[in-house]
């Protein structure tokens, strides 16, 4: 890991977890796009250390790992069916428990890793405002990877390779569909 990219209190707080294997294992599945979880986790902890860094009353610390955990579910899921499906709720907690697992992180940063897809997870809202940071700094990278880096790629006219998974397609098996009433199943 190339620690010149971070200022030395953010790479303080997150050393070990950047250069863990299975952080590292991110770099070969994907978020949004052709974007690496690696490469979106970093880029969700780097937006909110810009958001905590010079504050003195937020827990920079908390910050800093669980937006670089946020998204350690360690499982491609770009994988159709339930797993696909299910993701946006799941995720949360299965990175939250494999965090606590694997770097024995605090309560406060377990939380912010829980919530941070609220309000897609209804009842899981940050409570905190760590929590609250790190939901932000994931909806702004995430909306920023999703719309404004592939709307770009098409104007340009960029080559870039889809990512390994192919582009994902909704069909009729991933979404349910209604059954028009007086109709059978």
């Amino acid at each position: 890991m190339n620690s010149a990219l971070f200022d030395d209190e953010f790479y303080e707080y997150g050393r070990d977890i950047l250069n863990h294997e299975l952080f590292q294992r991110g770099k070969e599945m994907y978020s949004h796009g052709t974007r690496t979880i690696y490469d979106h986790s970093i880029d969700v902890a780097l937006r909110a250390w810009t958001m905590v860094k010079n504050s003195g009353t937020i827990n920079r610390r908390c910050v800093v790992r669980a937006a670089l955990l946020h998204d350690f579910f360690l499982y491609e899921w770009h994988v159709p069916g339930l797993r696909y499906v299910l993701h946006g709720w799941a995720h949360p907690k299965i990175a939250a428990n494999n965090a606590r697992k694997i770097f024995n992180i605090t309560g406060a940063e377990y939380e912010a890793i829980r919530c941070h897809m609220w309000p897609w997870t209804l009842f899981h809202w940050p409570k905190s405002r760590e929590g609250w940071i790190v939901s932000l700094a994931d909806k702004i990278t995430a909306g920023r990877e999703t719309f404004l880096l592939r709307g770009r790629r098409r104007r340009l006219r960029d080559p870039s390779p889809e990512p390994p998974h192919g582009p994902v397609r909704f069909t009729a098996a991933l979404l349910p569909l209604p059954v028009p009433r007086g109709t059978r199943a």
